[in-house]
């Protein structure tokens, strides 16, 4: 099936993908402490081409916004799900700040794995920016299970854009680049590949579903950071105060956010991917629903799912309507976020008030890690 070389064609660094995703730009001399005012990330000591990720939050700590960061030439370069939308909002936010926000619409975003050629070739046209998940970034912490690795640990992808009146050259590049190689190419684990692959969307999403690698497109109006696990790579515990902090440091102080990320493994017989918003059922019991979903070169269909913390592990159902035609999947859940609703930071708080016998207590303001 063509998926199936597309996705070991981008996992191997054979391949560029489209990804769905926008940029846009930011740069005035108010720039970088006026983004990390309004964000979860500070983005005030980063070096030129340094990758980072931030979160926009409404007033109770919710994800409104969703972006990666990189910086070129004093301009940051903003990687996101609806360019114009968070435009919007920024633009709503610049007061007297020195500041400029472009909507790059001449641009598309391709995504590619590291090491590729792709990287070079892209470079041409603006800043790569190189995905931090699933590393703990400094100031943030993690809210999986502590014993179990992480399917994402080797995933690394990258984002760069090309101009659209200049797709067809680029590709015609990538593909002169990649005819020095000798083809067809053998896998270490064993697939084979005749050609490089120039992957669609639904490919890129396949692998970061794999990879557990939350986007904002899988966000709904109730989605907090802590849920999917994004206190990884997008939230800096240490910096200070931005728009729904004080619920931010709340949850990682009491831990128990309401609901959490599962990983869902759809049963395979049948063709059909669940859409977003397509409902989770514990036997009778609504308990959350589908965020993406995706067909995996290895695992088959497979999606994100949020289900309430306290739903129980194991087989879920996914229903969803088309028309008046009714569809019914069973889906075999993991955990993403751990059920105890506790962040390693969390864990690592109450294990010392345990043992100096002081109670937990709530935060409101800028939390210090370790501290």
């Amino acid at each position: 099936m063509t998926f199936v070389d597309n996705q070991v064609a981008l996992r191997c660094g054979y391949g560029i993908a489209e990804t769905g995703l926008e940029v846009l730009t930011v740069y005035g001399s108010d720039a970088p402490s006026w983004l990390t005012t309004l964000s979860s990330q500070v983005v005030t000591d980063m070096e030129a081409g340094e990758s980072r990720e931030m979160l926009f939050l409404d007033a109770n700590g919710r994800i409104s916004y969703a972006a990666g960061i990189v910086w070129s030439q004093d301009i940051a370069w903003l990687f996101t799900t609806n360019a114009q939308a968070l435009a919007q909002f920024l633009e709503s936010m610049k007061f007297m700040s020195r500041v400029e926000v472009s909507v790059r619409a001449d641009l598309t975003v391709w995504g590619f794995f590291s090491p590729s050629v792709a990287e070079e070739v892209l470079a041409t046209f603006g800043p790569i920016w190189t995905d931090p998940w699933p590393g703990i970034t400094p100031g943030g912490t993690a809210y999986s299970p502590r014993s179990e690795e992480h399917p994402g640990q080797d995933y690394p992808a990258r984002l760069g854009v090309i101009p659209d009146a200049d797709t067809a050259q680029v590709h015609t590049e990538l593909r002169k680049r990649w005819e020095n190689i000798s083809w067809s190419l053998e896998t270490e684990d064993g697939y084979s590949l005749s050609t490089p692959a120039f992957a669609t969307e639904a490919d890129w999403r396949a692998l970061r579903i794999a990879a557990w690698r939350p986007y904002a497109t899988d966000i709904d109006p109730r989605t907090l950071p802590h849920e999917l696990d994004w206190l990884r790579t997008a939230v800096h515990l240490n910096k200070g105060c931005y728009c729904g902090q004080e619920t931010v440091a709340r949850i990682v102080n009491l831990g128990h956010p309401p609901r959490r990320a599962v990983f869902l493994h759809l049963d395979g017989s049948s063709s059909l991917l669940p859409p977003v918003d397509a409902e989770l059922y514990s036997g009778s019991r609504k308990v959350g629903t589908v965020r993406a979903s995706a067909n995996h070169f290895e695992d088959g269909p497979i999606a994100l799912g949020l289900i309430k913390r306290t739903a129980p592990s194991g087989e879920l159902t996914v229903r969803w309507q088309e028309g008046e035609e009714e569809h019914s999947l069973a889906a075999a859940t993991t955990a993403i976020v751990d059920p105890s609703g506790v962040s390693w930071l969390g864990q690592s708080r109450i294990d010392r008030k345990a043992f100096s016998g002081a109670s937990p207590r709530a935060g409101s303001g800028s939390l210090t890690i370790g501290g």
